[in-house]
C-alpha cells in the first residue's frame, strides 16, 4: 500500500509520465524538454521529487470460512481474508493433503495451476491448517479435514450417560432442569468408519409444529469423549435438551452429506389441571361482572410424572362475546390464562394441549384436555338493556316456487336506536342465491348462508359481513358447524349428486381453501372446543335401509369413519365443553360418549333414552347436556370425568321429562347462553309443506318444567334466535313478521314487518321493483255480490290459487276492482272458468276485461339470527 506522487510536475504532466512508465513511448527530446521546463517551476526547488506513504499494518487478519471445515477429496473451497489488502498469501500446512492457489482457493488434493486454478486432482485424506498473511500479519489457522467420500452418517446416544426418568423421552419438568440426551455422529465410507477424518458435524432438527421439540447444544470445548479440533471444539457430539412436548427428529450433516434422521421426544403431556387464582381447584363455576377478568393457572403434567412449565397450551372460549380467553407462558405453571368478561351472557374456557403447537408429531394426533371446563356467568354492570341486532332472510325463493327464476332474496337487519325504541327493519342487502341456512360465527364477525344446491357450480356458500356479500361457489350446501376459532366451516350438500361435505378454511377471505369429502347424507356436525376436530354425522335418506356413519375430520389426521348397525340412527352430535368427549344422539335409542383423543367410545358410559334422541346440546356449566327425544327432553348429568392421556372416563346419568306436546319433529333447539332455558321449534308432520307446531316450547332447566309461548296474530313460528343476554327471543313467523318475545314474561311485545318495496325480504323482476310472483292470472270479468267481488280468471304461471292467499289485482276497467285482497273462496262461473272471491265492498261488475292478478311469494322470515 504505497502512494507515489511527484510535486514538481503539474497534474497533467504527472499523468502523462505515469502513462510513459506503463509502457508508453517517450522520445528523449520530449523527456529532456520536460526536465528543463520543470527546473523553472517553483515547486521543483529544494525538496525531493517523490514521497512515499508508509503502508498501514492491520491489527489482525480474519480468514473465512472457519474455524473448521470438512472437505471431500477432490473438492475445492474458496477462502477470503479481511481487512482488504493489496495482496494476501495463503499457506497450507500440509500441501500433500490440501493445496492453496494464489487467489485463496483450496483443493483437497493438487491444483493444476496455482495462478489459474481449474482442475483439482484428489489427494490423500488428512488434515491441514490454512492461514492468510499480509504485511507480516498472519490469521488464526483454519483446520481443514480432508476425507474420503461419505456414504452414510449414523447418530446414536452416547453410552454410559446419566439415566433419564423414562427410556423413551426426556422430561422438561425435573426441578434440577430439563433432561437431555447426548448424541454422537459417525461417518462411513461404505463400511469403513471415517469419522476421525471428517471433522465437524452440523446438527439440525425437524419440527412438526411451530416450536422446537428439543434444544440442540454443542458440548463445551475440551469435553472428554468428543473428537476435538485443534482449537478444542467438540466435532461429533450434540446435546438434545427437552424443550416442547412432542416428537421431532434430529439429524447430522458433514461435508454436505445429510444423515438419516432419528426420532426424539420431549415427554408428551398427559394431563392438565386448571385452577382460578385465589380459589380452590374444585371451584370451576363463577358469576362475574362484565369488564372483570379471572386468572387461570394450568398445571401440566407429562408422562414422566413431572410438572412442566412454559407449555404452549391453547386457550379456547366457546362464547367470546361474553367471555374471551388468552394465554401466556409461565415459569411457574404450564401456562397462565386470562378469562375476560366481555358482555352479558355466559361461556366456558379451557386450556388444551392441542397439536401441532403441543404434543406435536405424535401419530395419530394426541390432544389433551383439562379435567374440567371453567364456566362464567357474566352479569352486565349496565342498567340499560342491550340493543341486539338481528338479521332475517327467507328461503321462499326456493321453497315456495322452486321453478321460479323471478325471485331475488335479501337479508335485512332489525335493530333499535335505544332500549326504549321499537325494533325496525333496515335496508335490504341483495343475496346472489336463495339461502337454506343462516349462521353467525361465535364472534359475530360474519354470517354464513348456505344453499340447498350448487346448481352446477352457479351458486354456493354466501359470506355476509353485515353490509356486503361474497360467494364461494365451490362450497355449496347447508352450514352444519363453524369452528370456535372461526377458521373453518363444515358444509353439507345433500341435494346434488354425489353428496359431498366441504371443509372451508379461512372462508371469509380471498385465500380460502376448500377440502372436499364424498360423504352421503351428512346432517349434523360439531367442532371440538379447541377447533382441532369436527365430528360429522351422516344418515343417507333410505327409509328401509338407513345406516348412520360418524366421520371424524381432523386438521392433522386422515378422515376416520365409524358405522353403526342398520337402522340404529344417529341424529346429532355435541362436544362436552371440557373438550375431551363428544356425545352422539344415537345410535338410537342410545346417547353415546366418545373420546376426542382417539375417537373411540367411552366404555361403560353409554346411556339409554326412553325415546330415540334426535338433537343434543351441551350446557355452559360444563356438567350437563340436553337431548331432545320427543315427547321427552333428557337431562344428561356428567358427575365425573378423567382425562389422562387417552384413557379418559365419564360417569353420567340420564333423567327424562315429558314436554307435554306428544310426539313431534324438532326443527330448532336453542339453549340460552346461561344454560337456564331451552327453546324448541318443531313440526307435527314433515313437509313439504310441513305441519308446524303453532307455538314455541320452553323448558326451564332449573325447575325442569315445560311451557309454551304463542305468538300474536295466531302466527306460527318458523325460526328463532336468542339475544346473548337471553332476555329477548326473536321469532320469524308465517305472518311475514319477526316477533320480539320478552322471555321473562313470555309476551309478544312487537312484530317487526318487512314492507314492500322498502324493507322486502324478496322481490321480483323489473324497475321499479315488483313483488316476486308465486302465481299469475289474467282476469276476464268481475261480479259483485254484497261486499264480495268474484273474478273469473285464467292461470298463466305458477301454482293454482289457494284460499287465504294474498292477490294483487290490477288493470281492471273499474278502478274499485283493483287492489290487494285475501282470497276467501274459489269456484267456477257459468262458462266453466275458474273464479276467486275476495272481500271488497266497493267493487263492481265488469266484463271483457284484461285485468291481471298476482299472488306474490310469501317471503316469510324463516331464517333469523341474532348477531353475537
Amino acid at each position: 500500500m504505497i502512494n507515489l506522487y511527484t510535486e514538481c510536475f503539474p497534474e497533467q504532466t504527472r499523468d502523462f509520465l505515469a502513462k510513459g512508465f506503463m509502457g508508453k513511448f517517450f522520445s528523449a527530446v520530449s523527456l529532456a524538454f520536460l526536465i528543463v521546463g520543470c527546473a523553472f517551476l517553483p515547486s521543483c526547488g529544494g525538496g525531493s521529487a517523490t514521497k512515499t506513504t508508509p503502508p498501514v499494518v492491520p491489527a489482525g487478519v480474519a480468514l473465512t470460512p472457519g474455524p473448521t471445515i470438512s472437505l471431500e477429496v477432490g473438492q475445492a473451497i474458496s477462502f477470503s481474508a479481511t481487512p482488504a489488502a493489496d495482496t494476501f498469501s495463503f499457506q497450507s500446512s500440509n500441501p500433500t493433503v490440501l493445496t492453496m492457489a494464489n487467489n485463496g482457493q483450496a483443493c483437497a488434493g493438487t491444483w493444476n495451476s496455482l495462478s489459474v486454478p481449474q482442475t483439482c486432482t484428489p489427494g490423500p485424506a488428512g488434515t491441514a491448517q490454512v492461514t492468510a498473511t499480509t504485511l507480516g500479519v498472519t490469521s488464526s489457522p483454519v483446520t481443514v479435514y480432508v476425507h474420503a467420500p461419505i456414504t452414510s452418517i449414523a447418530i446414536s446416544k452416547v453410552p454410559g450417560q446419566a439415566q433419564t426418568l423414562r427410556p423413551d423421552c426426556i422430561s422438561k419438568g425435573p426441578v434440577h432442569g430439563p433432561e437431555s440426551w447426548l448424541f454422537q455422529a459417525a461417518a462411513f465410507n461404505g463400511t469403513t468408519d471415517i469419522t476421525s477424518s471428517v471433522g465437524p458435524f452440523s446438527w439440525q432438527q425437524i419440527n412438526p409444529g411451530p416450536a422446537n421439540i428439543v434444544g440442540l447444544v454443542t458440548p463445551p470445548n475440551g469435553t472428554q469423549g468428543c473428537l476435538l479440533s485443534p482449537q478444542g471444539q467438540c466435532l461429533n457430539r450434540q446435546a438434545a435438551i427437552a424443550t416442547t412436548p412432542g416428537v421431532g427428529q434430529i439429524f447430522a450433516t458433514a461435508s454436505g452429506f445429510r444423515g438419516q434422521p432419528i426420532s426424539i421426544e420431549t415427554c408428551r403431556v398427559q394431563s392438565i389441571s386448571i385452577a382460578a387464582a385465589g380459589n380452590p381447584s374444585s371451584t370451576t363455576s363463577f358469576v362475574v361482572n362484565s369488564g372483570t377478568s379471572t386468572t387461570l393457572n394450568a398445571t401440566v403434567t407429562d408422562i414422566a410424572g413431572q410438572a412442566v412449565t412454559n407449555v404452549p397450551l391453547t386457550w379456547s372460549a366457546l362464547n367470546p362475546v361474553s367471555v374471551s380467553a388468552s394465554g401466556a407462558s409461565s415459569t411457574v405453571y404450564g401456562s397462565t390464562g386470562t378469562a375476560s368478561a366481555v358482555g352479558a351472557g355466559a361461556g366456558t374456557v379451557i386450556a388444551s394441549c392441542t397439536p401441532p403447537t403441543c404434543n406435536a408429531g405424535i401419530k395419530p394426533s394426541l390432544p389433551i384436555y383439562p379435567q374440567a371446563a371453567f364456566s362464567f356467568d357474566v352479569q352486565s354492570t349496565s342498567t340499560t338493556p342491550a340493543n341486539p341486532t338481528v338479521y332475517a332472510t327467507t328461503t321462499a325463493c326456493t321453497t315456495a316456487n322452486p321453478s321460479s327464476a323471478t325471485c331475488t332474496p335479501t337479508v335485512v337487519s332489525i335493530a333499535r336506536a335505544s332500549s326504549t325504541s321499537p325494533f325496525v327493519a333496515g335496508t335490504p342487502t341483495i343475496l346472489p342465491a336463495s339461502p337454506a341456512t343462516l349462521t353467525f360465527d361465535n364472534g359475530g364477525g360474519n354470517a354464513y348462508l348456505g344453499v340447498d344446491s350448487g346448481k352446477f357450480g352457479q351458486q354456493g356458500l354466501m359470506i355476509f359481513s353485515g353490509s356486503s356479500v361474497t360467494e364461494a361457489t365451490n362450497a355449496p350446501g347447508k352450514v352444519l358447524a363453524i369452528s370456535p376459532d372461526r377458521a373453518a366451516l363444515v358444509i353439507s350438500d345433500t341435494v346434488d349428486s354425489p353428496n359431498q361435505v366441504f371443509i372451508c378454511t379461512n372462508c371469509n377471505s380471498g385465500s380460502r381453501t376448500v377440502t372436499t369429502f364424498l360423504i352421503n347424507g351428512a346432517n349434523a356436525a360439531a367442532f371440538s372446543p379447541d377447533s382441532l376436530k369436527a365430528y360429522i354425522v351422516a344418515t343417507p335418506p333410505l327409509p328401509a335401509l338407513q345406516i348412520s356413519t360418524l366421520y371424524i375430520y381432523s386438521k392433522l389426521d386422515p378422515l376416520q369413519t365409524s358405522s353403526f348397525p342398520l337402522n340404529a340412527l344417529v341424529g346429532d352430535v355435541a362436544f362436552h365443553p371440557e373438550g375431551g368427549f363428544a356425545y352422539l344422539a344415537g345410535p338410537s335409542p342410545s346417547i353415546t360418549p366418545y373420546r376426542t383423543c382417539d375417537n373411540s367410545q367411552v366404555p361403560g358410559a353409554t346411556l339409554t333414552a326412553a325415546n330415540p334422541p334426535l338433537l343434543i346440546r351441551a350446557l355452559p356449566n360444563g356438567a350437563t347436556l340436553l337431548a331432545l327425544a320427543p315427547p321427552n327432553i333428557d337431562l344428561i348429568s356428567v358427575t365425573s370425568l378423567t382425562s389422562i392421556l387417552c384413557t379418559g372416563t365419564v360417569t353420567d346419568t340420564i333423567n327424562s321429562f315429558n314436554l307435554g306436546q306428544g310426539s313431534f319433529i324438532p326443527t330448532q333447539f336453542t339453549v340460552s347462553l346461561d344454560g337456564s332455558t331451552a327453546y324448541i321449534l318443531g313440526e307435527t308432520q314433515a313437509g313439504p309443506p310441513p305441519s308446524r307446531l303453532p307455538f314455541v316450547i320452553v323448558f326451564n332447566i332449573a325447575t325442569q318444567t315445560p311451557s309454551v309461548i304463542s305468538l300474536a296474530n295466531s302466527a306460527t313460528p318458523l325460526s328463532a334466535s336468542l339475544a346473548p343476554d337471553g332476555k329477548l327471543l326473536f321469532v320469524g313467523a308465517d305472518d311475514g313478521a319477526v316477533h320480539v318475545i320478552d322471555t321473562t314474561s313470555g309476551s309478544d311485545t312487537q312484530q317487526v314487518t318487512f314492507p314492500f318495496p322498502t324493507n322486502e325480504l324478496c322481490f321480483g323482476p323489473g324497475s321499479p321493483l315488483t313483488q316476486a310472483p308465486l302465481s299469475q292470472v289474467t282476469i276476464s270479468s268481475a261480479s259483485q255480490s254484497g261486499s264480495s267481488t268474484t273474478y273469473s280468471y285464467k292461470l298463466i304461471s305458477g301454482s293454482g290459487l289457494k284460499v287465504g292467499e294474498s292477490i294483487t289485482v290490477a288493470n281492471m276497467g273499474n278502478g274499485a276492482d283493483n287492489g290487494t285482497f285475501t282470497i276467501s273462496a274459489l269456484g267456477t262461473d257459468t262458462a266453466g272458468n275458474p273464479t276467486f272471491t275476495v272481500t271488497n265492498s266497493t267493487g263492481g261488475a265488469a266484463s271483457n276485461q284484461s285485468g291481471t292478478g298476482v299472488v306474490p311469494i310469501p317471503c316469510n322470515p324463516d331464517l333469523v339470527a341474532v348477531r353475537p
